[in-house]
């Protein structure tokens, strides 16, 4: 690892939780600069993927998805003796 990315890196891990998406948004907008060279070779659907993925968002709070099946299983079935 190179000194910049290490430097890079302990930024990073300076900022508070809340402003970690930001960091990711600016990633993801460079990641696209370069990797619109390589898709040049790639299939239609392929393309189309990685279009969708520039629409998808990181989520900023947790989910507890046992707790949230749990509880439809509960409301679902709770007529059910």
């Amino acid at each position: 690892m190179t000194a910049m990315q290490e430097q890079a890196i302990d930024m990073i891990k300076r900022l508070p939780d809340d402003k970690i998406h930001y960091v990711v948004n600016i990633l993801q907008g460079i990641e696209g600069l370069y990797l619109s060279e390589r898709t040049k070779d790639l299939s239609d659907s392929q393309k189309a993927y990685r279009n969708l993925q520039k629409f998808r968002k990181v989520g900023l709070e947790d989910r507890d998805y046992k707790n949230e099946l749990k509880e439809a299983l509960e409301e679902k079935y709770a007529n059910i003796s």
